[in-house]
Order: C-alpha cells, then structure tokens, then sequence
C-alpha cells in the first residue's frame, strides 16, 4: 500500500509544471525518491518501489513493455514510470527515448524467424548471410541505406540490422570490410556503387 506522501508526490508532479520539470533529468528510482525528499516529500525508497510495482501490475503488456523500454538517459524516462505520469508526455515523443526490443530474433533465409536462444548461437556463416541478406535489403529501400550512410559509427549500423531482423555483430561487419578493396571509405560505404 503506498503512503499519503508517496500519493502527494505522484499527485504534485502531475499538477506542477515545475516539479514535473525536474523529473525530465531523473533515470533511476532512487533519484526520483531523492528528488521527491529534497523537494519536500518524504518518501522511503521501499515505499516508492511498492508503489511503482502496483502500478506495474496494473498495467497492460503493451504498457508494460513500454516502461520497461524506456531509456534512463533520454528525458522521458521517469514520466514513463507511471500511468498517471505518462500523459504528460506530449504525443509526438511516444516513440522517442526508448530502447529496442529485447526479444532476439535471427533472420533465416526463408523469411522464417526462430528465437535465437531456440536456435542457439547463430554460426559465423548465418551472420554473415544475414548481412549479406541485410546488404541486399538496403539496396532496394532508398530509406533504409539513407540511415546507414548517415550512421556515425557501426553500433548505428548494427543496431538498424537488428531492427530489421537481421542478427549482425561488428565481425561480420569487419568480414565483410575485408571484401572491400577501397578501404578509404567506412565498412558500410563499401557497400554501395554510389
């Protein structure tokens, strides 16, 4: 059961402009419970935990699966944490400050995917067709191979494989770079005749 001043709390970052602001920097539940003591509420971290758990179990899957997403670097953090601080949030952020899906999923060449802790670890081999299959993939979307030659660094193009479905790592990329006769240009421009 959450206490009066834990209510309080919840209540006043929903009806203060300025308190809710000083949530935006917050990306850990021990610091909201310190912002909410240094700004007047006393609030134990086990009754702040007993109060977001209530919440949690309350919540769909969908939303669940939201705030357990949600970037604790990224401002929208803490008002992700509960219902009656997520509609603060404007509608153009829903998508912004979360974290990809945790569900691994391996690109088969048939289309078919399976988890990859069913197939266990996929072989130098599967990935590297993975990126060859990926590679193809942005060969034929204008969008897609946009964002890989904007991509600062090979996480960026790592992390776009995956959202695609297509179980890369930095190997397969520097695998695929040795193919590569111009090495003046980043692994992934290498990629491209343009």
């Amino acid at each position: 059961m959450a206490t009066a001043e834990t209510e309080k709390f919840v209540q006043a970052v929903v009806e203060n402009h300025g308190l809710a602001s000083g949530i935006k920097p917050l990306g850990t539940h021990y610091d909201l419970v310190a912002y909410a003591n240094i700004s007047g509420f006393v609030i134990s971290l086990a009754d702040w935990g007993r109060y977001v758990a209530m919440d949690h179990l309350q919540a769909s899957d969908a939303d669940l699966s939201l705030m357990l997403r949600a970037d604790p670097s990224h401002w929208t953090w803490a008002f992700r944490q509960l219902s009656r601080w997520r509609p603060l949030l404007m509608e153009g952020v829903t998508a912004e400050g979360l974290l990809g899906p945790a569900e691994f999923v391996a690109a088969k060449t048939d289309s078919s995917t399976v988890s990859e802790v069913e197939s266990g670890l996929l072989t130098d081999a599967e990935k590297d067709e993975a990126l060859d299959s990926f590679i193809q993939l942005l060969k034929s979307r204008s969008d897609l191979k946009d964002l890989v030659k904007a991509a600062r660094n090979q996480d960026e193009v790592i992390d776009l494989a995956v959202a695609q479905g297509f179980q890369i790592d930095s190997l397969s990329l520097l695998r695929r770079w040795s193919k590569v006769s111009d090495f003046s240009k980043p692994t992934w421009f290498g990629w491209f005749d343009d």
